[in-house]
Order: C-alpha cells, then sequence, then structure tokens
C-alpha cells in the first residue's frame, strides 16, 4: 500500500479504478547473489522474483524531467503501484518488466508522492 495522503489512500483509489483498464505487465526484482565458494572470478549468482502488475508503455513521453530528449530506443513505462504486490514492493534501477511481450531493463525510476505510479525509464533487452 502507498503512502496515504491527507488521509485519502490515493494509490488504492488509482489501483481501483485504472489498475484494471491498463496491460498486464510483469516485474522482475534482481536481487546480487554471493560468490560460489572457491571460484572468486566467477561472479555472483543472482536471484530474481516476480510480481505481476499493471501498467502500460508512454509512447509520447520522449523527454524526461530536465526537458532532455529521452534517448532513442528508451521507453517510458507507467506501473500502478498497488498492483505490484499489493503496493509492499517497488522497483528499482537494475530490475525488469516485462509488458506487452517485450522486456526492458530499468535504467531509471521515479514515484507520485502517494506511490500510487512508478515512472520508469527503460532500455529494451
Amino acid at each position: 500500500m502507498g503512502q496515504s495522503l491527507f488521509g485519502i489512500d490515493i494509490s488504492g483509489i488509482v489501483a481501483a479504478n485504472i489498475g484494471p483498464g491498463v496491460l498486464d505487465a510483469v516485474l522482475t526484482k534482481v536481487t546480487p547473489g554471493t560468490r560460489t565458494s572457491g571460484q572468486l572470478t566467477g561472479g555472483t549468482n543472482p536471484t530474481t522474483a516476480t510480481y505481476p502488475c499493471k501498467g502500460f508503455v508512454d509512447k509520447k513521453a520522449r523527454r524526461n524531467r530536465e526537458g532532455e530528449l529521452v534517448k532513442e530506443g528508451n521507453v517510458t513505462i507507467l506501473l500502478i503501484g498497488d498492483t505490484i504486490s499489493g503496493g509492499t514492493v517497488a522497483p528499482e534501477i537494475g530490475d525488469r518488466v516485462s509488458l506487452e511481450g517485450v522486456n526492458y531493463l530499468i535504467n531509471e525510476f521515479d514515484r507520485d508522492p502517494a506511490a500510487a505510479t512508478y515512472t520508469l525509464q527503460c532500455t529494451r533487452y
């Protein structure tokens, strides 16, 4: 559940009223693992956890917050906060999103004060 603002569950309202009307998505959280004993140069063994959620690709957002053009190949994805495991999980840089059969890597993210929505700058991978 997102942050209550002025005593109102805005994130719950957004999830209940907008969530059903947008696309199914999957947020994949990537957690760094540990090194295999005796193989110090072998890297870590990351683990993943998937969370179904709702969202959409924003085709119109071609500028970032500073007004700079978004690099070609990058997309902006909006996820509805309370649809991600009831609002208990938030996206982070390095996590992945699958939407409309396309996989994306999260490079940057932002959220509104109520955590009702997450705006993600992603690259296709």
